[in-house]
């Protein structure tokens, strides 16, 4: 066999094998990408900590300056400016790497008269309600109640807004529909 011939081949090999091994390459950036995290373990089906009894356990535990940041009734109020309680149309969308469904929930009473109405079926099918309003661990306390053993976690609702293209909230998201 040709010298040449063999150089050729084991060059074409070797850039193959490089070019599969590459990073991806960024075409564009507008400087608005947001962190994944919050939506990262949900799309790999990873299990949250249910943060909801966590603040329900917490609930006497005075908070000071000194307190641990990881404590979760150190992250009331949550709150976000860019949903509000309020209908929502039904549509179809694909999320195809959403591993389970999410609702995204508040404290006020819209969302816990929904939420009170659809628990089981949020139960059944291990939905995980991301938290995006509440003021205080009286808040917390009727959502931990009304949602019965359906996790929760608190979540940047004005994030959650743009990533689904929502306004209003209860909703529930699947890989097929936004819908209330």
């Amino acid at each position: 066999m040709n010298v040449r011939l063999i150089l050729l081949i084991g060059s074409a090999f070797f850039n193959a094998a490089h070019a599969a091994h590459a990073e991806p390459v960024v075409i564009f950036d507008s400087g608005n990408t947001v962190p994944t995290y919050p939506y990262k373990q949900i799309l790999q089906g990873v299990t949250i900590p249910d943060f909801g009894e966590l603040w329900a356990m917490n609930r006497a535990v005075e908070v000071d300056e000194s307190s641990d940041p990881s404590d979760p009734v150190n992250w009331l109020p949550v709150t976000t400016s860019k949903l509000t309680p309020g209908d929502v149309t039904a549509r179809q969308v694909r999320f195809d790497h959403l591993a389970s469904p999410v609702c995204v929930i508040g404290s006020d009473k819209k969302s816990l008269d929904w939420i009170k109405k659809y628990q089981s079926a949020l139960l059944k099918n291990n939905v995980l309600c991301w938290l995006v309003s509440a003021n205080d661990l009286n808040d917390v306390q009727q959502v931990v109640t009304a949602l019965g053993g359906v996790s929760m976690s608190p979540a940047n609702g004005d994030e959650i807004a743009r990533f689904f293209s929502i306004s209003h909230y209860p909703v529930l998201i699947t890989q097929r529909f936004i819908e209330q």
